[in-house]
């Protein structure tokens, strides 16, 4: 009956800390958050990119369709305008005296209204030009003998000016295209056309400017939503953590609180075991009820204490304990529940002969050394299946290791976040706080501990605390 009770207890004892502690909302509101910062993230890449990408690639690619457009049309003039008495030799000064090519040179000048028109020879000489000061000299682009004298067209845009109403020079943009006169292959000379395009590209400057700021407006817009979104579940979250500290400081005070009956009842008790006439089976209850309200007095207490470890406030004092006795006193506990599931709880000295009389001293507290061990074993055994084993293995090397392993797996969803807070799996009680008290425990006495699980081996938790020399302890 003992037994049973102070299982019933423990069970409890377990679901006290889920409220004492301080919740671990934080690393978990991150996670919710993230889809929220990953549209911040992608706000803010937009706000930046959207500009970018029109200045860097969609600008230059309208300005490139505009070129190709005006070479297409720079083309045609080109081969209309040459006469077929002048299609099939090498443009010379001769061929200026062709009075048709100075007709359709001169129609070109006025119906499509071009800044300029140039005739050169293949040696570059200026032929033709609409100022007249550039004939006879001698065309020095470069290009007109990389590109153009091989059959390529060269096409640029450029800026010039023109007189304007008052006299004022006006601004003038244009695209200076190169087009080669070709036969069979053989360069006969080129036309340079010079359209006037402002009108085109004012219009196209504005639709550019209009798509910049509409762009930078929507994804500023979104990212107002995302940052006010955020805002929102930051306040969300605060209140949520005011929430759990209130909760947590009641719980506390509740948990204190509960104390006070514990010990009346444990003096009541202790009154009737002194001063009234009991039989031997009255006696046996009222030591089984004393021992019950002393493990209730203590689980309140240890709850307590994770509270203040998970604070930083609990006032550790290390002392030499005897971790060997305390995994048989915890087998000895815990073997009515292994009994009922028919799993048996072995000890094993590795280091030396099994032998309860050989104290294993660790620098530890009594109390933490034995609820760590009874929460790792009381697991084992809960996830052994019935006729196996659960091992406690001791071992000593400069530190001491105790090892507990049972023959069942964790489920591979678990395993990477097996310490962590409200972690459990195939429990229908389970509140996922033994493994998380059982590392908390570990690392405040100023230790480690490892799991390692699979189908083959089973699951082995691994503690390593510092060792304590024993003859400090007396023993």
């Amino acid at each position: 009956m003992a037994e049973i009770d102070r299982q019933a207890l423990d069970r409890v004892s377990l679901k006290i800390p889920i409220l004492s502690a301080v919740l671990t909302e934080d690393t978990l509101a991150f996670r919710r958050s993230r889809p929220l910062l990953g549209i911040l993230a992608l706000a803010l890449v937009v706000a930046v990119a959207l500009p970018l990408i029109n200045i860097t690639i969609i600008f230059p690619a309208y300005s490139k369709l505009l070129i190709a457009t005006i070479e297409t049309g720079a083309v045609r003039l080109a081969a209309h305008t040459i006469p077929p008495s002048e299609k099939y030799g090498k443009l010379t000064h001769q061929s200026m005296e062709s009075p048709r090519l100075l007709a359709d040179i001169y129609r070109l000048e006025k119906n499509f209204e071009l800044l300029k028109i140039g005739l050169y020879s293949p040696e570059g000489a200026t032929l033709y030009s609409s100022d007249a000061s550039e004939i006879t000299t001698i065309n020095k682009n470069p290009q007109f003998l990389r590109v153009v004298a091989k059959g390529g067209i060269d096409s640029k845009l450029g800026t010039t000016t023109k007189p304007g109403p008052g006299g004022l020079k006006k601004r003038v943009d244009m695209v200076i295209t190169t087009v080669p006169l070709m036969n069979d292959g053989e360069f006969l000379g080129a036309f340079e056309f010079q359209f006037d395009i402002s009108d085109v590209k004012s219009n196209m400057d504005r639709f550019n400017t209009y798509a910049t700021y509409g762009s930078i407006i929507t994804s500023l817009c979104i990212l107002l939503g995302v940052i006010g979104l955020l805002s929102k579940e930051s306040s969300r979250l605060k209140a949520l953590r005011q929430a759990d500290r209130l909760r947590a400081d009641v719980d506390r005070i509740t948990r204190h609180d509960l104390k006070s009956p514990l010990v009346g009842a444990l003096n009541g008790i202790s009154y009737l075991k002194q001063y009234t006439e009991t039989n031997a089976e009255q006696r046996e209850v009222l030591d089984e009820m004393h021992n019950t309200v002393i493990v209730g007095l203590d689980l309140i207490n240890r709850s307590l204490d994770i509270y203040k470890m998970e604070t930083g406030k609990y006032q550790y004092t290390p002392v030499g304990v005897d971790i060997a006795s305390t995994c048989h006193q915890v087998a000895a506990d815990l073997s009515g529940l292994a009994a009922e599931r028919n799993v048996t709880i072995r000890i094993i000295r590795e280091d030396a002969p099994e032998d309860e009389a050989d104290a294993l001293y660790v620098a530890g507290e009594e109390p933490l050394c034995y609820s760590l061990l009874a929460n790792l074993v009381k697991n084992g055994v809960e996830a052994s299946e019935p006729d196996r084993t659960v091992d406690i293995i001791l071992s000593s090397n400069g530190e001491v290791t105790i090892e507990v392993h049972n023959t069942g797996a964790v489920p591979e969803t678990i395993r990477d976040n097996f310490f962590d807070k409200y972690t459990t799996a195939g429990k229908q009680d389970g509140t996922g706080l033994g493994t998380y008290s059982a590392r908390l425990l570990t690392r405040t006495m100023g230790g480690d501990i490892t799991m390692r699980s699979s189908e083959e081996a089973g699951t082995t938790i691994t503690v390593t605390l510092p060792k304590h020399d024993s003859t400090e302890t007396g023993a």
